[in-house]
């Protein structure tokens, strides 16, 4: 059969031929116009990718897009307040006096009531930052994402709170000069790495830079644009066709997901949109639609070739991967070929393509890859788990990896099972919904919102969940070893695994510089908790049940006239730095890890694998192994306990 691009060359040798006749032929009238014709672009690619899109057209406006712009943060302990340079005061000036900073009756209640924009720049408890994010690839309307700060007039942004910022293309511009398009807007509290003191330093994290966690969120997002290779209209719309049949229009989306450009684009021209259900998995909705196949006719023929192709070829595993997935759940009878084949690129291609699609047979080899698996594959296969049904029995696998001594599947276990009850929590919230037709609507990105915000432990995933003062979730996993997990990226989370997290008795533990200071006696049921509040008031004494929980709730809780309980109205990552205090000082038996500390073991997992095997050329040849780095990496030493300063504690005030 021959090919698209064969048949194009062959119209065109076609016609230059006939227009060669005709001038030999010394004919009358006007000499025939020249014929513009569009060269045919061919690309090398593998024979099993040809016609998929990836294969024919470009995918612009994926890159990462840099956003900026100057904010106010306020609430800090009177570390702000310093000389500003002229243009940058002038500019947030103006940008106050726009919010109605100044005005009578503005701000009532909040830290800006009553002053004038110049007497806000000069309060040491605000400061001006430089608000900076990189927003991902193809990031849809109202999708979150993290942004640093860093202050230009405050030695410390401890306990700060950033103000609403526009965030415009580019780097931040001052008054007057040329403004780039908003595209993006950031607040809420500011995350300080808590520990920066004692030398651990995340990069681009210190007491004058920080982040807010999940504090950007788009509100006019790029337009992704598919460029085909060759200009051709009928090619463009069966693009288009393929892509809309494969993603449908569904609920949430404003248009469908592709569409063809004007006849002023020459028809090469196509205007992408994530749908609503990838608004999460951007990078994997873009691989899918790179590895569509432009034709439908046969989905069967292709999947048979695809397989075929990756026995033969392991090196394509993960290209036939998105290509098997493209083709949809007609397919499944083939890609469960590769459930159980001996290969393990082959077998992991088809399991990923599998669990995505939603294939419940793909549950019990992934259990057995997860279970007996090394390295990355191991983690893989776990987090493959966590988005297919397959019913209850894996929950209860991946419960059991929640109990194994290794952090890295500890943590990939119990991010799987965060996913698997948000998806049923969605469910039965839309259900709830729908069945009262006359109340109030809820979009799909609300209704994800709700359904992440409390979970009783009676849920099969057996993780309880609460929002601890609107500030971070406290997940509860009472599974394995004592352990305390601390996100630092994306929605602020503090987990703690193991049953009942009890204080070490008797112990004195120190933290904040000291400014905090928590003991335990021997007998005694409470812990003796002693505060000096940054600013210079006067300490503030307490007790509190001497576990975990109850000590965070009330590290965190702000004491109010509608909620009179005591608390000390910590900030996340002040209560990140005292938990990571009591477990370096011996106040508590559980271990301490950091979301950069889950990246390093799963690094160094990749690292000692010895999963990726170069195949053997002939039969009988031995593998080689590609890499180990294992044999040259020298295992991190072990971290030094701190030993906690012994302070005189003053008993706590009588009521």
């Amino acid at each position: 059969m021959m090919s698209w691009s064969s048949a194009r060359l062959s119209g065109v040798w076609g016609a230059c031929v006939v227009t060669a006749l005709l001038m030999a032929c010394g004919g009358g009238g006007k000499p025939p116009r020249p014929i513009q014709v569009q060269p045919v672009v061919t690309r090398e690619v593998h024979p099993v990718l040809k016609g998929t899109i990836g294969s024919e057209a470009d995918l612009r406006g994926v890159e990462p897009i840099l956003v900026s712009g100057f904010g106010l943060v306020v609430g800090l302990n009177g570390t702000g307040g310093d000389v500003l340079p002229e243009n940058v005061a002038a500019t947030m000036e103006r940008t106050m006096g726009l919010m109605g900073v100044g005005q009578k009756d503005s701000f009532r209640g909040t830290a800006l009531e009553g002053k004038t924009p110049l007497q806000v720049l000069r309060d040491p408890h605000t400061a001006v930052v430089i608000v900076q994010a990189a927003i991902p690839p193809g990031a849809p309307a109202n999708s979150q994402f993290d942004v640093i700060v860093k202050a230009l007039n405050a030695s410390n942004l401890e306990g700060g709170t950033l103000w609403t910022t526009d965030l415009r293309l580019g780097a931040p511009a001052v008054f007057e000069a040329v403004q780039a398009r908003a595209i993006a807007k950031a607040r809420g509290p500011i995350f300080i790495n808590p520990f920066s003191e004692r030398g651990h330093e995340t990069e681009g994290v210190t007491q004058t830079t920080g982040r807010v966690l999940g504090g950007g969120w788009v509100t006019d997002p790029f337009q992704l644009e598919l460029v085909l290779d060759s200009n051709s209209h009928s090619r463009a719309r069966a693009v288009v066709s393929a892509i809309n049949s494969r993603f449908p229009q569904g609920p949430g989306d404003p248009m469908q997901t592709a569409r063809g450009r004007s006849v002023t684009d020459a028809g090469g021209s196509i205007a992408l949109h994530i749908p609503q259900r990838y608004r999460r998995e951007a990078p994997e909705f873009l691989a899918l639609v790179g590895h569509l196949s432009i034709d439908y006719t046969f989905p069967e023929q292709q999947a048979k070739r695809l397989v075929d192709a990756v026995k033969e070829e392991p090196v394509l595993a993960e290209d036939v991967s998105w290509c098997l997935e493209g083709l949809g759940n007609r397919v499944l009878p083939f890609i469960r070929q590769l459930y159980e084949y001996p290969e393990l690129a082959p077998r992991m291609a088809g399991l990923k393509a599998g669990a995505r699609l939603g294939d419940s047979v793909a549950a019990s080899p992934l259990k057995q890859v997860a279970k007996t698996g090394s390295g990355t594959v191991r983690t893989k296969a776990i987090e493959l788990l966590g988005i297919l049904d397959g019913g209850p029995t894996v929950d209860v696998a991946l419960r059991e990896l929640l109990e194994v001594n290794q952090l890295e599947i500890r943590i990939a276990a119990y991010e799987a099972l965060v996913r698997r009850v948000t998806r049923i929590q969605v469910e039965r919230l839309r259900s709830m919904i729908e069945a009262n037709p006359d109340g109030p609507k809820v979009s799909p990105t609300r209704l994800e919102v709700l359904a992440q915000e409390r979970w009783p432990r009676r849920n099969f995933q057996g993780i309880e969940r609460t929002m601890v003062e609107g500030k971070f979730f406290l997940d509860l996993v009472p599974f394995g070893d004592p352990m305390i997990y601390i996100t630092q990226q994306g929605q602020p989370r503090i987990v703690i695994f193991g049953d009942r997290v009890d204080l070490i008795k008797p112990t004195l533990t120190s933290g904040l510089g000291d400014r905090l200071l928590i003991s335990t006696q021997v007998g005694q049921d409470v812990a003796r908790v002693r505060y000096a509040p940054a600013n210079g008031g006067q300490p503030i004494t307490g007790e509190v049940p001497a576990d975990l929980v109850h000590l965070i709730e009330y590290l965190t809780h702000e004491s109010t006239p509608e909620d009179s309980r005591p608390g000390l109205n910590l900030s996340y990552s002040d209560v990140v730095g005292v938990l990571d205090a009591m477990c370096r000082g011996g106040g508590t038996l559980a271990a301490f890890a950091t979301e950069q500390d889950r990246l390093k073991a799963q690094v160094l997992a990749a690292s000692a694998s010895r999963d990726q095997v170069e195949r053997p050329e002939k039969p009988g040849d031995e593998p080689i192994l590609l890499h180990n780095a294992a044999q040259v990496l020298q295992p991190d030493r072990p971290r030094e306990p701190k030993v906690p300063k012994i302070v005189p504690i003053e008993p706590p005030a009588k009521k």
